[in-house]
């Protein structure tokens, strides 16, 4: 072999190897690489508070001390700032210096002497990720010589989200009659998502609690724009009794504003509809003499009222033939919006010009409970069915017909909540695991002025539940307050969704029959002022809340095996 071809042979066979040992460790490199894509994996580790100058449960700490706070990372300071709670209130010149992953806090003025203070870090402090700390954190530390060691705790209730609502605690010693939407509370925490809040490291006294959404962070109860809570009573702290549990809160939005009639329109010469300033209850809104219609020369007669089951700011009324030279004005003697509150007396007229447009709408179908396709149906289910206006009654209970896949015919009563909503009773229950139809022939249903049924075709269906997949929960119920009284309502509510409710009048056995499978948890209320709901208190003056409890255990229910010997007994 030629000098030359040698040391081609060589620089080829070198440069192959070199390609071939990349190759390799290319993919060598790659299959190592099994994990998670460049930048690492996604952070949802939430923050936590390491460590904190003065330590917890300090004593003796200096008056002018300046707490510090380190977290495990950095953390949005906004949230935080808004999340951070100081007890007793420490007044507004408090500054927060941050540098890094440490919160300084520096008092305007001293502390107090001999007292002890806390400052919570609430739930709602993020990371710079979003995440958000699993629960708050306390602080406590005392000026003086020991440590105040008594506790609150309880649940905050409510139809939205509850995380983050404030629980406010009030001194009664040094303020017998707090009112929250005029003085900032002494001592301060945030519930956390699942509603559960503590209140720790309190004087022994007698504290007046209040739950508050404070929605612009000012420290403030303001009436109609924050959530408020209310306890059943105050509490006592005292060597004897340091820790109180199962304080109870269910935050609402308060209404304290009267509603008012603030329009009426004709929309054709038979029908008027009034708008209401809020959604009204319905009671009252759908009897014809509570309404008066006049005009300069006469009176115009209502034929029908009803509130829309839609939207309760808004009532239809059917009249007689409207003139339409003429001005009306309608009148409303009485109503109530669903806070119970009536209807403002200055503002219960109005005025609406009448109309010479004819009726020519045809009704329409709203709604229907059961809903139309609806799936396990309770045996002893009534059928309701809601139209958009007043209906000729008898045209729809001649025709309204209810019937099994079979065509056997479903017999029962039929009555009229209100002329566009009909009730139909069955007089026997409907059979298990059956579908059935529901049929109206659109051409013979007809409203007032004889306007036909708008829908084509009028055939809704639902299937009714297996009465063998049914169970039950039963138990007692007793107050540990003997001097208590007001029935008792019980709400089983599942993790499917489903309801049921019952009322016991008196201390005894209660029964939650033919329910469907699920885990299910227990509410319960006194009806101590006997008006079928609950009462939800006032601030100030203090009324205070009907008692409210949440029944501790899940209860698991299995078909045909009743859970039995879940017995309640509503704490003081």
């Amino acid at each position: 072999m030629k000098p030359e071809t040698v040391k081609k042979f060589k620089i080829n066979f070198g440069m192959k190897t070199i390609l071939q040992f990349t190759v390799v460790f290319i993919l060598l490199f790659s299959c190592a690489k099994q994990g998670f894509p460049p930048g690492g994996p996604v952070d949802r580790k939430p923050p936590s508070i390491i460590r904190t100058n003065p330590a917890n449960n300090s004593t003796n700490v200096p008056q002018d001390t300046r707490v510090e706070i380190y977290f495990s990372e950095a953390v949005e300071r906004r949230s935080c700032e808004r999340s951070l709670f100081i007890t007793p209130f420490a007044g507004e010149n408090v500054k927060y210096k941050w540098r890094g992953k440490r919160l300084r806090i520096e008092f305007a003025d001293s502390l107090l002497k001999n007292r002890t203070y806390v400052i919570t870090i609430g739930a709602g402090t993020k990371d710079m990720r979003n995440n958000a700390m699993k629960e708050s954190f306390s602080l406590a530390f005392s000026t003086g010589a020991e440590l105040d060691m008594g506790k609150i705790k309880g649940m905050v209730f409510g139809d939205g989200q509850v995380g983050g609502t404030q629980v406010w605690a009030y001194d009664l010693a040094e303020m017998p009659q707090p009112d929250p939407s005029q003085l900032p509370p002494i001592y301060v925490t945030q519930a956390g998502e699942d509603g559960r809040f503590s209140l720790s490291h309190l004087a022994n006294s007698t504290y007046r609690l209040f739950a508050v959404l404070d929605r612009d962070g000012n420290n403030l109860y303001d009436v109609e724009y924050d959530f408020l809570g209310v306890t059943s009573k105050d509490v006592s702290l005292s060597e004897a009794s340091p820790i109180v549990s199962e304080v109870n809160f269910v935050i609402a939005l308060r209404d304290t504003t009267r509603p008012e009639l603030e329009d009426a329109a004709a929309s054709d010469n038979r029908h008027v509809l009034l708008r209401f300033s809020e959604p009204m209850s319905p009671q009252a809104l759908n009897q014809v003499n509570n309404f008066s219609i006049q005009s300069q020369k006469d009176s115009l007669r209502i034929i029908a009222s009803f509130p829309d089951e839609r939207n309760f700011a808004y009532v239809h009324l059917t009249t007689e033939t409207q003139t339409a030279e003429n001005q009306y004005r309608v009148a409303v003697k009485e109503a109530f919006d669903l806070s119970g509150l009536g209807l403002n007396p200055d503002s219960s007229s109005a005025v609406f010009q009448g109309s010479a447009v004819p009726d020519s709408t045809k009704p329409q179908f709203l709604f229907m409970i059961p809903k139309d396709s609806a799936q396990f149906v309770p045996l002893k289910s009534n059928i309701e069915i809601v139209f958009s206006e007043a209906m000729n009654t008898l045209s729809v209970e001649r025709h309204l017909v209810v019937a099994d896949t079979l065509g056997d015919t479903i017999s029962g009563n039929m009555k009229w909540q209100t002329e566009a909503h009909l009730n139909f009773q069955p007089q026997k229950g409907l059979k298990g695991e059956t579908l059935y139809f529901i049929t109206l022939p659109v051409d013979s249903i007809f409203d007032l002025s004889g306007n036909a049924l708008k829908d084509t075709l009028f055939e809704k269906r639902f299937v009714t539940v297996n009465p063998d997949t049914l169970s039950e929960i039963s138990g007692s119920i007793s107050d540990a307050d003997s001097t208590a009284q007001g029935a008792f309502h019980i709400k089983a509510k599942s993790d499917k969704g489903q309801e049921y409710q019952v009322w016991v009048e008196k201390e005894k056995a209660y029964h939650f029959f033919n329910i469907l499978p699920g885990i299910y948890t227990l509410e319960l209320f006194r009806d101590t002022d006997s008006n079928r709901k609950y009462s939800l208190g006032e601030a100030f003056p203090f009324i205070p809340a009907e008692r409210f409890y949440l029944y501790p255990d899940s209860i698991s229910v299995r078909s045909r095996w009743p859970n039995e010997g879940n017995d309640i007994v509503l704490p003081k």
